[in-house]
């Protein structure tokens, strides 16, 4: 839906997932899903191919006391397509704890678990608009990855992290692309509740060679 944001004085996109009753379920029922995404009929600058760099903007808002699942409950990724493409590269992922965290994680295969590249309090984000970059050069073997978090009020950052030389595109993927939302795992509902997460200002661009 489209919602009026008092902080920010304009109208931004609000997004809804449901415990019970539920019609976003995926097609495991373990797991359910609402989320944006470009794809392959998506035009060619809003996809990432090799030797490109590409550069991804957004604002979100977490509500205040968002429940997260301790399995993975993530907000966005960057996500391969074509060849080995089940499992994303990188992760913005809440995750239950004592606290509650905000992970970024990386997959460079679908083979191989999750190496978790940082992680901040996710108190730090609730109620709070914070706006991310994401800038990424496509490459499978000397690719670069950074992002930084970034509170709209004064600019202060919550969460930066980067990396110089790093696979960003698996040698049998066609593209990269991003996706937003709520896709989170279902195997303990009682940690879960009926959950929003505010959006605004997407941006994908591609930067000069």
């Amino acid at each position: 839906a489209e919602v009026w944001d008092a902080d920010l004085g304009k109208y931004v996109f609000e997004f809804y997932i449901h415990v019970t009753p539920d019609n976003d379920r995926c097609i495991n029922f373990d797991r359910q899903r609402v989320e944006i995404k470009t794809y392959d009929a998506s035009p060619a600058n809003l996809k990432g191919t090799s030797g490109e760099t590409v550069v991804y903007k957004w604002r979100f808002k977490v509500p205040a006391g968002f429940q997260p699942s301790s399995s993975f409950t993530h907000i966005h990724q960057v996500k391969a397509v074509g060849g080995d493409d089940d499992d994303p590269l990188f992760v913005l992922t809440a995750r239950k704890g004592s606290p509650n965290k905000l992970e970024l994680n990386y997959y460079s295969n679908s083979s191989l678990s999750s190496e978790k590249f940082t992680q901040v309090n996710l108190s730090l984000f609730e109620n709070t608009w914070v706006e991310a970059t994401e800038r990424i050069r496509v490459d499978s073997i000397n690719g670069s990855y950074s992002i930084v978090i970034k509170k709209v009020s004064d600019g202060s950052v919550i969460l930066s992290y980067s990396n110089d030389k790093l696979l960003t595109i698996r040698a049998d993927n066609t593209f990269i692309r991003p996706k937003w939302g709520i896709y989170r795992s279902l195997n303990t509902p009682a940690d879960l509740r009926d959950e929003t997460l505010r959006f605004n200002s997407f941006s994908v661009t591609e930067e000069p060679n």
